[in-house]
Parts: C-alpha cells; sequence; structure tokens
C-alpha cells in the first residue's frame, strides 16, 4: 500500500510541479507581452519627440533662412492651425500663414518642455521675436498642441497664449497688420 501511497503522492507532486511550471511560463509570456506592448507605445512617443524636435530646430533654421519651407514640410496636406487670432485648413492657407509670419517676424521657438502621449505632444515653448516693421522685440509663452498622422507629419497644430503682447500687430478678425 505504501507503493501505491508513494506513487499517488509523486503523480500529485508532479501535477502540482507541471502546473507551476505551465503558470510561471503563462506568466511570463503574458508580462513580455505587455512589456512588448508599453515598448511599443513608447517606440512611438519617443519618435513624435524626435519628430517635433526636429521641426522646431527646422522652424528655427528656416526663420533665419526667411524661407518657411524647411517648417511647412513637417505638415499634411490637409493641415488645420488654429490660434487665438486666426485658423487655417489646408497646405495652402497654412503656408500663406507662414510666409506673412515669416515677413513680418524674425523669431525664434525656445522649448521648455514636451509632453507625449500617444501620437500627440503638447510643446511649453518661449516665442522669441522681433517685429521686422517696427524692429520691436515681442516675447510669448506659448503651447502648441500637435496632432500627428499614421503618414508621420502633422495633420494639425493649436496654439495657445496670451494675445495681449500680439494685439497690435494683428488687425481685428486676426489678420496680420503690416
Amino acid at each position: 500500500m505504501n507503493n501505491r501511497a508513494d506513487g499517488m503522492n509523486r503523480t500529485s507532486s508532479t501535477s502540482r510541479f507541471v502546473a507551476l511550471i505551465t503558470g510561471v511560463f503563462l506568466l511570463l509570456n503574458v508580462s513580455s507581452f505587455q512589456i512588448r506592448t508599453a515598448l511599443a507605445a513608447g517606440a512611438v512617443e519617443m519618435q513624435v519627440e524626435r519628430i517635433i524636435t526636429t521641426a522646431i530646430d527646422e522652424y528655427n533654421g528656416a526663420m533665419a533662412a526667411g524661407d518657411p519651407s524647411g517648417w511647412l514640410k513637417y505638415f499634411t496636406d490637409g493641415v488645420h492651425r488654429q490660434g487665438p487670432q486666426s485658423t487655417q485648413d489646408g497646405k495652402q492657407a497654412f503656408s500663406e500663414y507662414y510666409q506673412g509670419e515669416f515677413k513680418r517676424f524674425q523669431a525664434r521657438w525656445a522649448t521648455k518642455k514636451i509632453i507625449v502621449s500617444g501620437r500627440s505632444a503638447a510643446v511649453v515653448f518661449e516665442w522669441d521675436a522681433v517685429h521686422k516693421p517696427s524692429s520691436t522685440p515681442v516675447k510669448v509663452d506659448m503651447v502648441a498642441i500637435f496632432e500627428m498622422a499614421s503618414s508621420g507629419k502633422f495633420e494639425s497644430v493649436s496654439f495657445f497664449f496670451d494675445t495681449a503682447r500680439l494685439e497690435k500687430y494683428f488687425a481685428p478678425g486676426g489678420a496680420e497688420t503690416e
């Protein structure tokens, strides 16, 4: 009888051991899936941050050169831009807006913080500019919210800031003045 009891104990011990190993294996697989998912999401966010950083560097370089094309290439054809003074829809209106900005201002973005979540990002920055026609320096703290399309280009950008410092450079309705 002892042999039979021993056999049952071994079988029971073996079954528990197999169940334990199976459980650990399943736990490791689930954990590695979650880690891979987190790493994949992190990879997207790292790419978005890198593209934003590069685009802002391009804005600064394009502004110094007086040619917005280096900045414009980061946006889709259907881009939507929104700010306190005006809104632009489509690449043509977006391009015209920045041609006007580059004509009237010599500016530089000084990034303070970038916060990324998925394909969306908030950039806190200081817009340090000189109004060319009047040679007036202007500094404005701003936040820009970027939304990236699956193409890797930005489909929208919204700007938030106190308009008081820029008020005299814009006519009623948001059109820029000379």
